[in-house]
């Protein structure tokens, strides 16, 4: 499975976002959509979102969707965790 992230405009009212979130949710490939921080109060935090996919070919669709739509500011896949050089070491 594979997350997208993506981030609301200023202006993006929760109504919106939801009709958005339902959008998503027909998409293919496309099992969850929700707010990152469910609980927040703060209006910047309630703005981030994500999304989980099946696959690599669902998240470059759904990623085109998002930045495709004029309510989205940005739409990226997570950066990838782990130690600096990890991945040097593993191809060793």
């Amino acid at each position: 499975m594979t997350n997208v992230l993506f981030r609301f405009q200023d202006r993006s009212s929760e109504e919106s976002q939801d009709q958005i979130r339902k959008q998503i949710l027909e998409l293919p490939g496309v099992r969850t959509v929700a707010r990152i921080s469910p609980e927040a109060t703060k209006d910047a935090l309630r703005r981030l979102w994500y999304a989980d996919v099946s696959d690599d070919e669902a998240a470059n669709d759904l990623l085109t969707h998002l930045r495709q739509n004029a309510n989205i500011v940005s739409a990226d896949l997570p950066a990838e965790r782990g130690l600096l050089g990890s991945s040097e070491k593993a191809k060793q």
